[in-house]
């Protein structure tokens, strides 16, 4: 993962982070992000592999 693309996570949690009310819901917020990045890894490593399509 590259500058850019630390950046546009940052980001986005940010964002998602900014209607929080409580510590919870930032952590929650914080989850998904991180289950999207892992998503994304895991099909980029599958198309590497040649196991996507």
């Amino acid at each position: 993962m590259g500058w850019r693309e630390c950046e546009d996570v940052l980001e986005l949690l940010l964002l998602k982070m900014r209607s929080c009310g409580s510590a919870e819901e930032c952590r929650e917020a914080a989850q998904e992000v991180l289950a999207l990045v892992k998503e994304r890894k895991l099909e980029k490593l599958k198309e590497e592999l040649g196991i996507f399509r």
